[in-house]
């Protein structure tokens, strides 16, 4: 005989070292190479262009443009990483069981690093395959 109130399957896993499992519940959207390629693309364009210009701007003061390098080059790598669009998460740390976040609209990778805000250990989000 089925049951009728059968627990869905979790399609992803936080992850913490030296305690079991916690499943999470994903939605998500998957990004085209294509689409990956044209965003981090644009952020790269942005990133020599602020580069550029403060470089211009401050008289050639090496120390100011290195702070429009640095951001951009973490952004543009942060672009090319996100490979997914959250729509909606839901899940617990395996440690504390507190709910923990991630805002709809966030890009992320999978593995993606997460923070308890209840016990401030810091687990992983893995996508199921």
């Amino acid at each position: 005989m089925m049951d009728d109130t059968a627990v869905a399957r979790p399609n992803a896993w936080i992850i913490l070292a030296g305690h079991p499992d916690a499943p999470a519940h994903l939605t998500f959207e998957r990004f085209s190479r294509w689409s990956r390629l044209s965003r981090t693309m644009l952020w790269a364009f942005t990133w020599f262009v602020s580069t550029v210009a403060t470089f211009l701007i401050t008289a050639f003061d090496p120390f100011m443009t290195l702070m429009p390098f640095f951001v951009g080059a973490v952004m543009t790598f942060r672009s090319w990483q996100g490979r997914f669009r959250v729509t909606a998460f839901q899940g617990a740390c395996p440690r504390c069981n507190k709910p923990i976040e991630i805002k709809p609209g966030s890009r992320i990778a999978s593995p993606h690093p997460l923070v308890c805000y209840g016990c401030h250990f810091e687990p992983t989000l893995h996508l199921a395959a």
